[in-house]
């Protein structure tokens, strides 16, 4: 004998000992908790398709009322439901997105922190990172400018002393 359930969020005791009994007659043993967390599962599965149907309805009952047929007198608070449902998740994963990022810029900021204070300490090390043609180059340079400052304060006491 097949029952059929009621749609309802919670299985009453007969329904949970129906279903269980159906079950056993297939040879598979389960808890009341497994029936109903799955049954849980299903409900709201159930309950997101009916109000998503009614969305389309709602939809195709609002291009109807666009081309001035009268209203249908349809219900759509389903449209509220799924907007703030779309709205709560965008707001969640942007908190979420920005404790991620926080979360790493610190992470990243500690491992840089440590491989610098690691370079401080070895002499030798920064030595073999501060070589190169570049580091060369920007020593000439310095010299360079070094050369040039001197010139310069020379010319200028050469023509205080005329």
């Amino acid at each position: 004998m097949k029952r059929f359930f009621s749609l309802c969020s919670v299985l009453d005791q007969d329904e949970l000992t129906t279903v269980k009994k159906n079950l056993q007659s297939q040879k598979v043993d389960v808890s009341n908790e497994f029936i109903n967390d799955t049954w849980q599962r299903v409900y709201k599965i159930h309950f997101l398709k009916q109000n998503l149907t009614t969305c389309f309805d709602c939809r195709r009952f609002f291009y109807y009322y666009q081309k001035g047929f009268s209203d249908q007198g349809l219900d759509c608070h389903e449209v509220v439901f799924f907007w703030r449902l779309k709205r709560m998740i965008e707001i969640t994963s942007n908190a979420i997105r920005q404790q991620i990022s926080n979360i790493e810029t610190r992470r990243l900021e500690r491992e840089v922190k440590e491989i610098l204070d690691d370079f401080s300490g070895d002499e030798t090390l920064k030595e073999n990172l501060l070589q190169g043609k570049r580091v060369d180059l920007a020593e000439e340079l310095k010299r360079v400018r070094q050369v040039q400052e001197k010139l310069e304060e020379f010319i200028e006491a050469l023509s205080t002393e005329k």
